[in-house]
């Protein structure tokens, strides 16, 4: 059994590794298709060019990674998380998979123009490491994008969205995928920071400019960090 509040890494990594082959399925369904949309909104927030540098943290699949590289001719496009379950066969992509901690991004000072994660910071060890590690491989003027789910706290949607993503969610999606992974991740949006907390903790870290996009009802949140 899977400890559903223990944020470190091995048990994420677990987490993952056996919900890998139906994960962007179940993503799909859980949220009404909206999911394409959202990263559609995501890439348009990272303001990309050609010839950046792109690093993608958290990939998963690589859907955020191939979309980027089907949008702009990047130099490099480094698609990174601790699952190396979720990676994808793809050998005409030019998308480099890497096995690595958001913890220890295992990349050089100043080295990357554009930083994005989806999905991400809720299953982070420390939102201010991460953070911390964002700031120090982007390059100056360089553009964190950050896309998660939060509670809706005072949201007039609030209720619906508690008894679906806390209530629904976990039942049904245990039962399809056959782990209990969809209750640790319901828990993982019940316990996470509130948009403007994630704010403040990008501030901190040193980023002079911090906005962010709500949608789905305030439920979902793009912020935005500009280094």
């Amino acid at each position: 059994m899977i400890a559903l509040l223990n944020k470190n890494e091995e048990n994420v990594k677990e987490i993952f590794k056996v919900i890998s082959t139906k994960y962007d399925l179940i993503d799909s369904i859980m949220s009404f298709g909206m999911d394409t949309y959202w990263r559609k909104k995501l890439i348009e927030s990272l303001k990309l060019k050609d010839g950046h540098d792109i690093l993608d943290v958290g990939c998963g699949s690589g859907k955020i990674s191939y979309s980027i590289e089907n949008e702009i001719r990047a130099d490099h496009i480094y698609a990174m998380d601790i699952t190396k379950e979720m990676f994808p066969f793809n050998k005409g992509s030019k998308v480099q998979f890497i096995e690595g901690s958001a913890m220890s991004i295992p990349l050089e000072d100043k080295c990357i123009d554009r930083v994005v994660s989806g999905f991400l910071t809720r299953n982070v060890p420390s939102l201010e490491t991460y953070i911390g590690e964002v700031y120090r491989v982007l390059k100056p003027g360089g553009i964190f994008c950050n896309l998660d789910i939060f509670d809706p706290q005072k949201a007039l949607i609030a209720p619906l969205f508690r008894i679906y993503f806390y209530k629904i969610v976990p039942i049904i999606f245990d039962k399809m995928s056959g782990t209990e992974s969809y209750s640790y991740l319901a828990r993982s949006v019940q316990t996470f920071v509130s948009p403007p907390s994630l704010n403040t903790i990008l501030l901190k870290a040193g980023f002079s400019e911090v906005t962010f996009k709500r949608m789905a009802g305030g439920t979902v949140f793009i912020h935005t960090a500009i280094k």
